[in-house]
C-alpha cells in the first residue's frame, strides 16, 4: 500500500516519522506533496527513498491512502481540487479536527476519515484519534488502525462530541505539560538553582516519569500515592495543586472548547452543512 501525505508542516511531518520510526511502512512506499515543495524535499532528506510530487494530481494516482494535513480552511478546496481522481480504492484522511467526515463526504466520494496525532508518535508513542466517515468499509477501516496501532501506544476512535476534549489531552498535552515544566523549573531558580541546573532536573524528570508509567505499569494515581510520603513535603504540593490548579485546567479546557465551537462554525460555513 503506498501512503500519500497532502501538507508537510508540522503535522505532515510528525505523521512521516512515525512511519519510519515505527517501520509501518517503507520510504518507497510513501509520496509527498507539499504547496511549498522544498518543505517536502527536506522532509525526504531525512529518509532516503521517499518520493515527492509536483501535483496532488500525482499523489493520487500513485497512491491508495491519502493524509491530508492542511490547515482548516484549505481543506474543502483542497478536497475539491483532487475529488476528481479519487476512486473507490482510495481512503482519505484529514487532520482538521473541526470538520465532521459528514463534511468530508459532501465533496469526496470514497472512504474517508479524520485522525488526530500528537508528536509523541514519532516515537512511536502516546495517543492517536481517529473516527471514520460511514462511507468507510470495514477493510479500510481494519487497515486504518492496524497502521495507527504501530506508530502509536494507543489509537482511540472518536467522535465529535469529544474530540476536542480527547485532542488536548493526546496533541496539545505535550506542549501543555512542558511548558508547566519550564515555568516550575523557573520557579526553582528563584530559591538558587542555575537556569540549567533547573531545566535539566525538570527535563530528566519527565523522562523518569514517563520511564516508571511504563515499566511499572502504574496508573498516575498509583505513582501520586508513592510518591507522596505521608505529612511530607510532596503531600502538602499536592494539596496546593488540589486547591489551585483545578481553575487552571477548567480555563484551559473552556478555551480549547470555545476555539473548537469557532472552528466547526468556520467549517460548517465552508461546507455549507451544519454538523
Amino acid at each position: 500500500m503506498n501512503i500519500g501525505i497532502i501538507g508537510t508542516g508540522s503535522i505532515g511531518t510528525v505523521l512521516t516519522e512515525a512511519l519510519m520510526f515505527a517501520a509501518a511502512a517503507e520510504p518507497e512506499n510513501i509520496v509527498l506533496h507539499n504547496r511549498t515543495r522544498e518543505k517536502a524535499v527536506h522532509l525526504k532528506a531525512s529518509f532516503p527513498g521517499i518520493h515527492v510530487c509536483q501535483t496532488t494530481k500525482e499523489l493520487v494516482k500513485k497512491t491508495q491512502l491519502i493524509f491530508v494535513c492542511v490547515r482548516q480552511p484549505d481543506l474543502k478546496p483542497l478536497l475539491e481540487s483532487i475529488a476528481p481522481y479519487l476512486t473507490q480504492d482510495h481512503c482519505v484522511l484529514a487532520t482538521a479536527s473541526a470538520v465532521s467526515t459528514k463534511q468530508m463526504e459532501s465533496i469526496i466520494s470514497c472512504s474517508c476519515g479524520k485522525v488526530i496525532p500528537s508528536v509523541t508518535n514519532t516515537v512511536a508513542s502516546g495517543g492517536i484519534l481517529y473516527s471514520f466517515g460511514d462511507s468507510c468499509d470495514n477493510d479500510w477501516q481494519q487497515k486504518v488502525t492496524g497502521l495507527l496501532n504501530q506508530i502509536a501506544s494507543v489509537a482511540l476512535e472518536t467522535d465529535d462530541n469529544i474530540i476536542r476534549a480527547a485532542s488536548d489531552l493526546t496533541g496539545c498535552g505535550p506542549a501543555f505539560f512542558s511548558k508547566m515544566a519550564v515555568m516550575y523549573a523557573d520557579e526553582a531558580v528563584t530559591y538558587g538553582l542555575t537556569k540549567s541546573q533547573a531545566e535539566t532536573l525538570a527535563f530528566h524528570m519527565m523522562i523518569g516519569l514517563g520511564e516508571l508509567l511504563k515499566q511499572k505499569d502504574w496508573t498516575l494515581e498509583m505513582l501520586t500515592e508513592r510518591t507522596a510520603a505521608k505529612g511530607g513535603v510532596t503531600g502538602r504540593g499536592l494539596t496546593v495543586i488540589e486547591s489551585e490548579a483545578g481553575e487552571l485546567f477548567a480555563s484551559l479546557c473552556r478555551m480549547t472548547q470555545q476555539k473548537a465551537a469557532e472552528d466547526r462554525k468556520e467549517a460548517s460555513a465552508a461546507f455549507g452543512i451544519i454538523d
